[in-house]
């Protein structure tokens, strides 16, 4: 397979992009993902002045894990190593696209490498935010997050470890809410960046990029042609050039069709039966 053109990776990106951006969370919960990835939390205490006693409650409020389900998954090409926009491969990209000046003088992309490593390439053993541990072992938010993907969330495969059949479904999607809004935020950062570059007039990329539909329409509205035949009275085409026109009629031309058409026409105005 031929090599990427390195701005139509970078288009490729801009696309995607835009697709995770249009996502309901971005658009209507913003705030929640953020603080999402942020790991804010609020630890409740309880104190007995009289007894003594204490007690501490961890309380989260996480995006509703259908609508992150759709988030991450819309997230993945950009940290699967063999997808185009994976993330090392469009900074690559980026930087063959910019003059040395640009490089030299403007921008920092060792700093962005380093932002997308710390959030997609850091050790599965080490935490992004914290570890949970029991008497079978220790795992990281990260480890816990690979886990929901893989078992509870796109894939199926069954968790091996005993540490991690100590971990509820709770303590998987909590940590994976984590670790992919952060992947999520690295993104928007990212695609900022070249928007930036773009608008300065540093990045030549194609307009269609930036306006070409990302989501589908729930709703379709559309010119077609409709035709018809009596039952028995032609094959089914299976193209254009199947249709025999001599017996295939746009269907307002069918008198047997319209006559019923305007039946349930009258029947809706006079508020009666409708006619068969």
């Amino acid at each position: 397979m031929p090599a990427l053109d390195p701005r139509d990776r970078v288009q490729r990106f801009v696309l995607r992009a835009r697709r995770v951006l249009a996502h309901s969370l971005v658009r209507d919960h913003l705030d929640l993902l953020s603080k999402t990835a942020q790991g804010t939390i609020t630890v409740n205490v309880e104190w007995n002045h009289v007894t003594g006693e204490g007690k501490h409650r961890l309380q989260m409020k996480l995006p509703p894990e259908e609508q992150f389900e759709s988030f991450a998954a819309r997230l993945r090409p950009f940290v699967m190593r063999k997808e185009s926009v994976y993330w090392a491969v469009v900074l690559d990209a980026v930087e063959k696209l910019l003059s040395k000046e640009t490089l030299a003088d403007l921008v920092d992309m060792q700093t962005l490498r380093d932002y997308w490593s710390e959030v997609v390439d850091g050790s599965q053993v080490a935490a992004q935010a914290y570890y949970v541990m029991t008497d079978n072992g220790q795992l990281s938010d990260v480890q816990l997050a690979d886990l929901w993907l893989n078992s509870d969330a796109l894939h199926t495969q069954p968790i091996q470890s005993a540490i991690g059949k100590d971990m509820s479904l709770n303590e998987r999607y909590k940590a994976a809410a984590g670790v992919y809004s952060r992947i999520g935020a690295c993104l928007q950062y990212t695609y900022i960046f070249v928007n930036y570059l773009v608008s300065e007039g540093l990045l030549e990329l194609d307009r269609s990029a930036f306006t070409e539909p990302v989501v589908a329409d729930s709703e379709i509205d559309q010119p077609t042609q409709a035709y018809c035949v009596p039952l028995g009275g032609a094959p089914m085409p299976t193209d254009m050039t199947e249709l025999d026109l001599t017996k295939w009629k746009p269907v307002h031309e069918d008198p047997e069709l319209m006559r019923v058409v305007r039946g349930k026409v009258q029947a809706a105005e006079e508020g009666t039966p409708e006619a068969s």
